[in-house]
């Protein structure tokens, strides 16, 4: 399995695990494996004295699963994520295990179920990158920025109904102190993938310099 990967060349994984040529198993395990991935990065956090409310590396998880995965994996990962969470695997930030409480969406379950269509989102500017053959900065900052709007709009309006308050207060209480947080996590990723990525593999190399 995975025998096609160049696992000695981490700059064109990506290109291998959203390959056409990947099989069926392969992207179930993949699939399978960046839920893992997600779930293990939710257990990382801290806590800041400005919110109550852990920092974690759960979206940088969900973000990086869209740079790997082709579109509809990505999607079916973070689907995956959030049935583990729905029917009790200990899988959210801080070995949280309830998706639901009472048959009620938990607080933070708007961020959550946003989860799979900000991976997706993703998925579609490094597609557009691949298909290019060159790293295609612009569809790529519009993508990452679009993936992160259903996160923080599900998850603003949501504690706003949970917690009853207005959506100003939602913001500014669960949203507004993550954002800079968000986006270091963004930069980061953007610049691995347009700076260090390759978007050509060695054949269709080859194959350009036969045709000079």
């Amino acid at each position: 399995m995975f025998n096609g990967i160049s696992w000695n060349k981490p700059q064109q994984w990506h290109l291998d695990l959203s390959s056409d040529k990947i099989t069926i198993q392969e992207r179930i395990v993949s699939v399978v494996f960046f839920a893992g991935l997600t779930a293990m990065c939710a257990q990382l956090y801290f806590y800041v004295p400005w919110t109550p409310i852990p920092y974690t590396l759960q979206t940088f998880a969900v973000l990086a699963t869209g740079v790997y995965l082709r579109r509809n994996d990505a999607f079916a990962s973070g689907c995956l994520y959030l049935i583990a969470a729905a029917i009790g695997a200990p899988v959210l930030a801080d070995g949280g295990n309830e998706l639901f409480s009472d048959g009620i969406l938990i607080a933070s379950g708007g961020y959550l179920i946003a989860f799979p269509f900000a991976s997706a989102l993703v998925a579609e500017g490094l597609e557009r990158s691949r298909n290019a053959g060159v790293a295609d900065i612009k569809a790529q900052m519009i993508c990452w920025i679009v993936a992160m709007i259903p996160v923080y709009l599900f998850g603003t309006l949501w504690v706003a109904e949970f917690a009853s308050i207005s959506l100003y207060d939602a913001f500014m209480y669960a949203t507004y102190p993550f954002l800079v947080w968000d986006f270091g996590k963004i930069y980061v990723l953007l610049y691995i993938t347009t700076n260090v990525w390759t978007y050509s593999s060695e054949t269709e190399e080859k194959s350009k310099d036969e045709d000079k």
